[in-house]
């Protein structure tokens, strides 16, 4: 739900700006400022080609994922030598939907993650993750994977 404010705020910032941008662009006598001020009016674009860019080759999910990594591999420890962990509610930085697996693999959806289905982790030592639940997997680093659960 908040990445769907998030997108709309892009949209209705870069909204904004294009208006704004073609309103200088259409009034006489607003050429020559708009000339003198280069630099505002290029930040914007600039910002965005630089977040979509971060976004594209996955930058946000792999400095989160590094932050969270020592709560991660903990929390993997424990479930691969049988400790009940119980409820979760977080793991690092994630907050934790649901989890399912076993101590050989377990899987974790984060909460409110992806516009069009769910997103989280598994861990595997041996492999691609054999948990009885539906998605995909991605590998990320070392026994962890990225688990896509699309609709």
């Amino acid at each position: 739900m908040w990445l769907m404010l998030v997108a709309i705020g892009w949209l209705l910032f870069g909204g904004g700006w294009l208006i704004v941008l073609g309103a200088s662009l259409v009034r006489r006598g607003r050429r020559g400022a708009l000339r003198r001020n280069w630099r505002f009016w290029a930040v914007p674009p600039l910002v965005v080609a630089l977040v979509g860019s971060l976004v594209y080759v996955g930058a946000p999910v792999r400095m989160r994922f590094e932050l969270s990594r020592g709560s991660l591999d903990l929390f993997a420890k424990k479930v691969s030598e049988g400790t009940s962990q119980g409820k979760r509610n977080r793991i690092g930085l994630y907050p934790v939907k649901y989890l399912e697996g076993s101590r050989r693999a377990f899987g974790f959806m984060i909460e409110d993650a992806g516009l069009f289905g769910s997103y989280g982790f598994a861990w595997s030592p041996n492999g691609e993750p054999d948990i009885d639940s539906p998605g995909s997997y991605r590998h990320l680093d070392g026994p962890w994977y990225i688990w896509i659960d699309e609709w």
